[in-house]
């Protein structure tokens, strides 16, 4: 009999567990693979301040540290600007499977090849029996076996996520420290083509893209992006993903609450979904903690309360931005990108005041003046 039985050990369901048993939690993390951090469908990109907030960072958790991007507009011009140390390419296979070894020091019990089947009254159901629990986090990806079970609402349609292909490649002649972004209905329709050099040559290369606006596979774009952006090179791994884009209306229903991709809590804007992941999990660890300490179910809420007050208006404004971003046309990306590379081409960059460049772009083009008046309203005042 455990207090909380987590299931998925990527990054926010080992920080569930691991917030969890610090707190003298009896914690049980489940993972169905029989290798944590494998496989593997992620850019692997965190901002240094994201990661910072939750785990002092090893090196070996590093492949290469993020001082700067290039961004091409349709039309492939492109700028650079330097951010150093803004963020960091992870190695994933060694970040999730350290994450989840904290976890088991700090006394959670971690278990791989065990898969969820479902919930019982008293628990969860795996292929290895059942796993008896008070309170079951559900950290098992979109698809969550846990979330359809416990009867949350999970579906989605072709308005709330994205597709996407990545490929680990080797061979590549890119500049460490430099990621890369594309965008243009012929590169990324809805979304964008990316280039997270890993060191040694090697770097995850990606597209995704918003298929209410293609009928085409994302890989048929990351290949016209390979061609045109490699001369020699090797593909070592083939990734495929999907992508929400929509929180559910609901994180915790009885006994079960849902963090990371499971509710889905990926970045709107970027699809980023690792440090919403640990958030989640972090907040998730604190409120079941707690209901088990006051043996009061109820305060499992006190995770989604804590999910709004810490982040949602910041996601409802990036719903916004993205629904203006899948408006644009390549004119209008042209246009951002003569904006981006007049202020920010070739400087060196210590903060971003997203409110500030929103003000400076809606007053670049009268086209901006309509699509940016939401973003303003949504910005200040968390509308959607």
């Amino acid at each position: 009999m455990y207090d909380i039985a987590v299931v998925g050990a990527g990054p926010g369901g080992s920080m569930a567990a691991l917030t969890a048993a610090k707190e003298g939690c009896r914690v049980i993390l489940i993972e169905e693979h029989p290798e944590i951090g494998i496989p593997l469908a992620c850019g692997e990109g965190i901002s240094k301040e994201w990661l910072s907030k939750f785990v002092d960072i090893k090196p070996s958790w590093v492949a290469a540290t993020i001082d700067g991007a290039c961004f091409y507009s349709p039309s492939n011009r492109s700028f650079r600007l330097s951010y150093p140390q803004v963020g960091y390419i992870l190695e994933r296979k060694i970040f999730d499977r350290d994450l989840a070894s904290l976890a088991a020091d700090a006394g959670c019990e971690v278990r791989v090849n065990t898969r969820a089947i479902g919930l019982t009254k008293d628990g969860v159901m795996t292929n290895r029996g059942e796993i008896r629990a008070k309170i079951i986090i559900g950290a098992d990806g979109i698809e969550s076996k846990i979330g359809k079970c416990a009867g949350i609402d999970t579906r989605v349609n072709k308005a709330d996520f994205w597709v996407a292909c990545e490929y680990l490649m080797a061979g590549l002649d890119v500049m460490l420290g430099e990621v890369e972004f594309m965008t243009g209905k012929e590169v990324a329709p809805g979304g964008y083509g990316w280039v997270f050099p890993k060191g040694k040559g090697l770097a995850n290369v990606g597209v995704g893209v918003y298929p209410l606006l293609t009928n085409k596979p994302p890989k048929f774009y990351l290949d016209k992006l390979i061609d045109w952006r490699f001369k020699k090179y090797s593909i070592l791994s083939v990734y495929k993903s999907i992508i929400p884009s929509k929180i559910l209306n609901s994180l915790v229903k009885d006994n079960v609450c849902l963090i990371g991709d499971a509710g889905r809590l990926v970045d709107p804007i970027s699809g980023g979904g690792i440090g919403n992941a640990l958030f989640s999990g972090r907040l998730a660890g604190k409120a079941a903690a707690m209901a088990i300490k006051e043996n009061d179910i109820s305060k499992l809420k006190i995770y989604e309360k804590e999910w709004e007050k810490e982040e949602g208006k910041n996601f409802r404004f990036k719903f916004i931005a993205r629904d203006v971003y899948l408006k644009l046309t390549d004119a209008d990306l042209e246009l951002l990108f003569d904006f981006g590379a007049k202020n920010f081409g070739n400087k060196q960059m210590t903060e971003i005041n997203e409110l500030e460049i929103i003000k400076n772009i809606v007053t670049a083009s009268p086209r901006f003046l309509k699509l940016g008046a939401r973003l303003l309203k949504a910005k200040l005042f968390g509308e959607r």
